[in-house]
């Protein structure tokens, strides 16, 4: 859910006076055409440009009052509303009855016509109008941009959390695999006991650096990956395969931290490995996606699976990126495709 809104324009203040003043020009300029000289008409729009930024800068500060002495609230926005329109009305009629004086006084132009007069004050009501509705209007737009912020906020919060007890859950039960595989190679190969050993204290320290880190480099995920993968070629000796083949300019990519971890253990948990079928685990990247992918020999039952885990993460990946994790299966393959960033 990635939100943009074009506040340049809506912060240009001029550019919403000057809409407003061309619209009032066309309208006086239709009522006016047969009644008043063509120069007096002319004059009338530098005349509206700065009519209406007066206007609109009494408005704001009638605005800004309000807010502080009465701010929007659900409960009292009829009141809130009926003060906006109250003293901009008031204003505007004080504001339009100077003006008629001024123009009657200097220009000698006499509107004393009821229905010119009438039509002056319609314009001046139909400009404050809109520039009262402008001010309430942009006030809920900001509210409902602030929400939806605040919902997207929370939703990647809660997909955050979801990811790390994710991993969280992942790390202790890896933890245990690998040392039930370590206390075994102790009586059996003391030297590829201290070898798998030092690779397990750089996958921890790899999972203690980079705990609360949103990205890492393609290139620190995948040196991480391999001290994991020593271990788990170790553990399952020939009956796991996990092929690496990605290109160096792809190594400066981003990814979130463990994502490979992630899958490569999803992959694990979920299919069978043993003697005469071997897992098959490949990694490369297409297209700056990350692309995991294991042959299907798929476990009939699964022990420790929420069935959440790729979908958090897909979660999390939707905040990061307009780019979308994808997974893909069949009956032979099971693929993920993860974004680079």
């Amino acid at each position: 859910m990635n939100i943009q809104f074009n506040k340049k324009l809506l912060n240009n203040e001029y550019f919403i006076i000057f809409g407003i003043a061309t619209v009032l020009f066309m309208i006086r300029t239709v009522i006016f055409f047969q009644e008043l000289p063509l120069w007096l008409l002319l004059t009338m729009y530098p005349i509206s440009i700065i009519s209406i930024l007066l206007t609109w800068t009494v408005f704001k500060k009638i605005h800004q009052f309000l807010d502080r002495q009465m701010p929007y609230h659900p409960k009292k926005l009829i009141y809130r509303v009926l003060a906006e329109v109250l003293l901009g009305t008031s204003f505007m009629w004080v504001y339009m009855n100077i003006m008629l004086w001024l123009n009657d006084t200097y220009l000698n132009v006499f509107i004393v016509e009821r229905k010119l007069r009438m039509a002056a004050y319609i314009s001046g009501a139909l400009g404050a109008s809109l520039i009262n509705a402008g001010f309430i209007g942009y006030h809920y737009f900001q509210e409902w941009k602030n929400t939806l912020l605040k919902a997207e906020k929370l939703e990647k919060e809660k997909s955050q959390v979801q990811f790390d007890n994710l991993r969280n859950q992942l790390n202790p039960h890896f933890l245990f695999n690998s040392l039930t595989s370590l206390n075994s190679l102790i009586f059996e190969n003391q030297e590829l006991a201290s070898q798998f050993l030092q690779q397990l204290s750089k996958v921890f320290r790899y999972l203690l650096q980079n705990k609360d880190k949103d990205l890492v480099s393609l290139k620190t995920e995948l040196e991480f990956v391999k001290n994991y993968i020593f271990l788990l070629e170790t553990r399952f000796n020939n009956t796991l395969k996990i092929k690496i083949q990605i290109p160096d300019n792809q190594l400066d990519k981003r990814i979130v931290p463990v994502t490979t971890q992630i899958l490569i253990e999803n992959a694990i948990k979920h299919n069978s490995i043993g003697e005469g079928k071997p897992l098959q685990i490949d990694l490369t990247v297409i297209e700056d996606y990350l692309i995991i992918r294991n042959n299907r020999q798929k476990k009939t039952l699964v022990e420790t699976s929420n069935k959440q885990g790729l979908e958090n993460l897909k979660n999390l990946y939707t905040f990061l990126t307009d780019k979308q994790l994808d997974i893909q299966e069949d009956s032979e393959y099971f693929l993920v495709k993860i974004p680079l960033l």
